[in-house]
This record gives structure tokens, sequence and C-alpha cells, in this order.
């Protein structure tokens, strides 16, 4: 298997997001635009990540079961994960499959 490195801005954006989040200077308001997970669940392939059906992505139809790119954060208490590339608003919680 090859692995492929992700562009510079993609992971720089990354690390200040979790430092914000981390930190505790994150407004959760800010993700009023990002896309949204409902019915998730973590899953576990090559890395841990989320599944469910997502509505608001700029490139995936609403209603489509979708597996993110690698979870780095995740607040179900505030209802906010971070993968590699988004922030994702956390609907429902798949509760009957996963983790």
């Amino acid at each position: 298997m090859t692995f492929r490195w992700i562009d510079n801005h993609t992971v720089e954006q990354l690390l200040e997001d979790l430092h914000k989040a981390h930190s505790g200077n994150f407004n959760v308001s800010q993700l009023r635009a990002a896309p949204q997970l409902d019915c998730y669940r973590a899953v576990v392939g090559h890395a841990y990540a989320l599944s469910g059906i997502v509505s608001g992505h700029p490139r995936l139809a609403d209603g489509k079961e979708i597996v993110t790119s690698q979870l780095f954060f995740l607040d179900p208490d505030r209802g906010i994960a971070r993968t590699m590339n988004n922030w994702y608003r956390l609907s429902n919680r798949d509760k009957t499959k996963g983790n």
C-alpha cells in the first residue's frame, strides 16, 4: 500500500483547528456552514473515522451515507468533530451499530 501525504495547507489548518479546540478558544457557532452528519458512528478502517448521513457538504449530495477522512477530534457533547478535511456538526448518534 502506498500512502500519499496531503498538502501542507490542509495539515496547517488541521493543526490550527485542533489547537483552538484544545485551548478553549473555539466557538461552535463558527461551524454554521460545516457539513452535518446524522446517524453517525465511529468506524475503524486504516484509521478512525466517522460514518453517517451527510448534509450540507460542498461536494457530496445530501442524504448520502459517507465515511469521513481520518478522525482527529470528537466532542459529542458539543456535537462537533474534526476530520483531516472538515469540521462536522453532529446530529443523532447511531446507537444500533459500531461504537
